[in-house]
C-alpha cells in the first residue's frame, strides 16, 4: 500500500483540525467546575446511517480520523458502548499526529480515560484496551501510539456477574455499578454516570459510540457540543443503524452557532 499519501493526509487534517476545533469546541461547563462537558462526536453516511448490524463501519476519512484523535486529546474521558468494543475491538487512545495533541506543558500525549457503559458486563478480558494498555498509566498519565489506561467499566448495580466483575477487577479494571435508566429500561442511567464520573474527576467527556449510546446521550439533552463528521458514502437503511438528526427540534439543541469544515472529502459540523 502506497502510504505517502495517508501521511500527507493526516498531515492536512493536522493543519486544518486544531483551529476549526479550538474555536469550534468550548467547554464552559467544565470551566464552572459544576458538572461534567459532554461532547458526542459520530461520524455518519450521506443517509444518515452511524453503523451497521453487529459489523464494524469504518466511515472518516485520514483527515478527520486525524481530527477524532485531535478531539480525544482535548477530553479527559471517552466513552463508549458495550457493542462497540464488541463490533470494533477499540483502544481509544491518541495514536495520530502529536504536533495536534500534545499538551503545551510537557509536549507529550495525554490519553483520555477509556469507559464503557455494559449492562451485564459482557466485556471480553481479551479486548485490546485491557490487553494493550499499560496497567501503570491507569490512574494517571499515558503516552500516546499506542499505550493507554485501562478502562473505566459501568454496570447495572442490581444485575450483573459478580463473577465476572472480580475477575475484571483483577486485571486492574474499574467496575462502577450505577442504577438503571426509569426512561430507557435496556441503558444504565446516564446522569448516574456522568455524576460518578465527575467525582473521579473527569470534566470533559467524550462519547463516541456506538448509535444506541449516542441516541441515548442526544435524548437526554446532557452534551455541550456535537461534532458531526457526514462522509460521502451511502450505507442503506436495510444495512445501517441511524441516530437522530440533530436538527431534530425534538432534541432541544439551537444549532444557530454551527461551524463547518471540511477535511478530505468529509464534512464536519461543530455545535
Amino acid at each position: 500500500a502506497d502510504t505517502s499519501n495517508k501521511g500527507r493526509g493526516q498531515q492536512m487534517g493536522a493543519d486544518n483540525t486544531k483551529e476549526f476545533l479550538d474555536d469550534a469546541v468550548t467547554f464552559t461547563t467544565a470551566a464552572a467546575d459544576r458538572k461534567v462537558s459532554v461532547t458526542v462526536t459520530y461520524a455518519q453516511s450521506q443517509d444518515s446511517m452511524v453503523s451497521k448490524r453487529n459489523e464494524q463501519l469504518i466511515l472518516s476519512g485520514p483527515e478527520s480520523m486525524v481530527m477524532t484523535h485531535r478531539l480525544r486529546a482535548m477530553h479527559d474521558g471517552i466513552l463508549v458502548g458495550i457493542n462497540t468494543v464488541l463490533t470494533d475491538d477499540p483502544r481509544l487512545n491518541v495514536r495520530l499526529p502529536t504536533s495536534t495533541t500534545a499538551t503545551a506543558d510537557t509536549g507529550k500525549v495525554q490519553n483520555p480515560q477509556p469507559i464503557v457503559l455494559d449492562s451485564h458486563l459482557q466485556m471480553p478480558t481479551t479486548a485490546r484496551m485491557i490487553t494493550t494498555n499499560n496497567s501503570s498509566s491507569s490512574s494517571g498519565g499515558g503516552g500516546g501510539g499506542g499505550g493507554g489506561k485501562l478502562p473505566w467499566v459501568f454496570t447495572d448495580a442490581n444485575n450483573h456477574p459478580e463473577d465476572k466483575r472480580k475477575l475484571l477487577e483483577s486485571l486492574g479494571v474499574q467496575v462502577i455499578a450505577v442504577p438503571r435508566s426509569q426512561v430507557h429500561p435496556q441503558g444504565l442511567c446516564l446522569h448516574s454516570v456522568v455524576a460518578e464520573l465527575h467525582a473521579r474527576g473527569i470534566r470533559r467527556l467524550m462519547v463516541e459510540g456506538g448509535a444506541t449510546v449516542i441516541r441515548s446521550f442526544l435524548l437526554s439533552r446532557i452534551p455541550e457540543n456535537l461534532v458531526v463528521t457526514t462522509a460521502p458514502v451511502v450505507v442503506g437503511k436495510e444495512k445501517g443503524v441511524s441516530v437522530p438528526p440533530v436538527n431534530d427540534p425534538s432534541l432541544g439543541y439551537s444549532l444557530a452557532s454551527e461551524k463547518y469544515q471540511q477535511l478530505g472529502d468529509d464534512v464536519v459540523m461543530a455545535a
